[in-house]
């Protein structure tokens, strides 16, 4: 009996070992097995997620998926850690660590993003949520503004600040504020925390990688300070899409279409994972590193006019780029004081000249019929 024990425990200790060292995987107890990031056969991809095909010595992907090679060719995009499923009222953000933004795979041209699953194929559409690159930042984002040009992040219920902050940065202690509901942000090693250091995203910006920071922070009007290390890659959503292309490579995986409308920017594909994709444009330009300042990665693809309607979206059809108006940037006659902008531009869609008195009075034609927008437009200069 003492031998069989011993042989079973033997055994165990054996199996785990090989486990830990990835020597073999098998099924957890929920029925999973362990994601595969990176790997030189498409048989060994994990179902269920989406992988950049990249081989620098190939460009047919047939073979690699035919005759698995020596090399890594398939990269899993990984999803992050992602802050819309704490509080989904805040602008979406997903974090990487300064240790692990190298995981997010590059597609370049030529390359091809792949979907394996054993059960499911994505024919209803695949959704596109682009995001802003930021670089990178301490583990706060969405920072709000107010009047005064200040910024703090808000606690809806008064426990924590869940959607602002990332768990797993030194900023998670700003959560132990029970409480408080505005935490204000005033300064980072000493500068000033104003719009002009202050993304899109709410992040705070022109912070060196890895750098450590005496953070000033305000409950009230109580100065707390903390030593934050800007070790977070930040994105920040920017834009979403929807696309039906795939095609069937008579393998255990489908190629996920990439429009050719794609600008260089980061992607996250149907709220799974993340890549990076470079145009042809960039290609020689991108340095190749889990960071580049000097790419343009947050160049929006729909483009909307002054009003903020959308006049060009490639993904649904939408080009009025011919239609749209631009600013007013002239010094206008004096019919035109008070008036404002919007109206402006309708006096120029009208063909009205500053410069002619006569065509700002009734001539008997009428008024065109634009929606009454509560200024005198409508109820004085066309009649």
């Amino acid at each position: 009996m003492f031998y069989v024990l011993f042989a079973l425990v033997g055994i165990v200790v054996f199996g785990f070992i090989l486990v830990r060292y990835d020597v073999i995987s098998f099924e957890t107890l929920l029925g999973q097995t362990k994601t595969v990031t990176e790997a030189s056969s498409v048989d060994e991809l994990t179902s269920g997620y989406y992988y950049i095909w990249h081989n620098p010595d190939s460009n047919n992907i047939f073979d690699d998926l035919s005759e698995p090679g020596d090399n890594i060719i398939f990269t899993l995009c990984p999803s992050g850690d992602v802050n819309w499923d704490r509080d989904v009222y805040v602008n979406h953000m997903i974090w990487f660590t300064s240790a692990n933004d190298y995981s997010i795979p590059t597609l370049y041209p030529g390359d091809k993003l792949l979907y394996v699953s054993d059960r499911s194929i994505p024919y209803k559409g695949i959704t596109w949520n682009r995001f802003c690159d930021y670089g990178y930042t301490i583990g706060v984002g969405n920072l709000v503004g107010d009047d005064s040009d200040h910024y703090h992040i808000v606690s809806e219920n008064g426990k924590n600040f869940k959607g602002y902050v990332y768990d797993k940065s030194d900023a998670v202690d700003l959560n132990s504020y029970a409480g408080v509901t505005d935490l204000f942000l005033d300064k980072v090693g000493g500068v000033p925390v104003r719009k002009n250091s202050i993304s899109e995203g709410g992040t705070v910006s022109n912070l060196d990688k890895d750098q450590m920071y005496l953070c000033e922070w305000y409950t009230g009007s109580f100065y707390q300070d903390f030593e934050m290390t800007a070790d977070v890659h930040a994105f920040c959503f920017l834009e979403e899409f929807t696309t039906k292309d795939y095609d069937f490579l008579h393998s255990n995986v489908i190629e996920i279409t990439i429009p050719e409308w794609f600008k260089t920017g980061y992607y996250y594909v149907n709220g799974s994972g993340l890549f990076r994709y470079i145009s042809s444009s960039d290609s020689k330009l991108y340095n190749g590193e889990a960071y580049d300042p000097s790419v343009n990665w947050n160049d929006p693809i729909i483009l909307h006019d002054v009003y903020n309607n959308i006049i060009y979206d490639p993904s649904q059809g939408i080009d009025k780029r011919s239609e749209a108006i631009a600013p007013a940037t002239v010094n206008y006659h004096s019919a035109y004081e008070g008036l404002s902008q919007s109206d402006i531009d309708y006096l120029q869609r009208l063909g009205l000249n500053p410069d002619d008195d006569s065509k700002l009075h009734d001539n008997g034609e009428g008024d065109p019929g634009r929606p009454a927008s509560g200024s005198q437009v409508s109820s004085n200069v066309l009649h």
